[in-house]
């Protein structure tokens, strides 16, 4: 890979890059974290299957070897044990071996042959990423809009992850097909009315955390200057009621951002305004709901 070994090892180390690296991962976190080892949890879409699946797996991490070893603690079906590394063997300061190695034990033939498959699209979308990474990085925007709400966290929980009553809620969403296979995660596929008036379909997979927050995912129709788009809602209790943030990271195409005659700069100041204020404007429709509702 043309990226230098340590780099590669800190995409794979750090499971926040997940999302930046690989095209189907919802949400990651840390259940556990120390400088050589962790627990970590991750849920990805199935483009497949349809569904969201969810891994947690111990790792340890040794830098000065180049090798990140793991095993899954719930491996996916058919397969009963599921152990591997990540192997990065510098060939100068710029060029990397990289190599993605699985230890399974299978009940089903092809439930090993779709985690072989796995590791090599994950190879070819790692090997993409840092072969851009500095361009991918300029064209990289997050945002975060707050608002303190006179409500409990669970109310402002419950009004933004009630899918199904967004188009009676939520200003710039016309109706909502939802689907929940496997708790906590969601998969919502909507029409929103964009700022120009258009009617766009999207499809987003959440995953929620009852009373604290909801990260998501967009899978299908993303903005025409978006490569991936993710973000989250969350809710904090504080003096006076709860601090509700909405936050968004957008990965930009370079060469959609050139035909808008824009700079990089131009265009993230762009769509950090357009939509920080549409997740400033759910915001203030979840306060405008409580108010009404806490009158009645």
């Amino acid at each position: 890979m043309d990226a230098a070994a340590d780099t590669l090892f800190d995409l794979i180390a750090e499971v926040e890059q997940a999302k930046r690296v690989f095209t189907t991962v919802i949400h990651t976190e840390y259940l556990r974290r120390e400088e050589t080892s962790d627990r970590v949890e991750r849920w990805s879409w199935d483009d497949k299957t349809g569904v969201v699946r969810n891994w947690r797996a111990s790792r340890t991490l040794d830098r000065g070897a180049g090798r990140i070893t793991f095993r899954h603690e719930n491996p996916p079906a058919g397969l009963d044990s599921v152990t591997g590394e990540w192997t990065f063997k510098p060939l100068s300061a710029d060029r990397t071996t990289v190599e993605l190695r699985h230890d399974f034990q299978a009940a089903d033939q092809q439930a090993g042959e779709r985690l072989d498959r796995g590791a090599a699209t994950q190879l070819a979308q790692l090997a993409r990423f840092a072969a851009d990474l500095e361009r991918i990085r300029e064209y990289e925007v997050s945002y975060e809009v707050e608002l303190l709400i006179p409500a409990s966290a669970d109310e402002l929980y419950d009004y933004f992850s009630d899918a199904a009553r967004w188009p009676e809620r939520i200003p710039h969403c016309l109706s909502v097909r939802l689907s929940e296979d496997v708790a906590p995660a969601q998969v919502v596929e909507m029409d929103v009315q964009v700022p120009s008036g258009a009617v766009h379909t999207t499809k987003q997979a959440r995953i929620c955390f009852p009373g604290e927050k909801v990260v998501w995912r967009q899978l299908a129709g993303l903005p025409p200057l978006d490569d991936a788009l993710f973000g989250y809602m969350s809710f904090t209790p504080t003096e006076g009621g709860v601090l509700a943030r909405a936050g968004s990271t957008e990965l930009l195409k370079p060469r959609a951002v050139a035909k808008r005659g824009w700079e990089a700069q131009e265009a993230k100041d762009h769509v950090a305004e357009v939509r920080g204020g549409r997740n400033l404007d759910a915001l203030n429709s979840a306060a405008e709901y409580l108010a009404r509702k806490a009158a009645r």
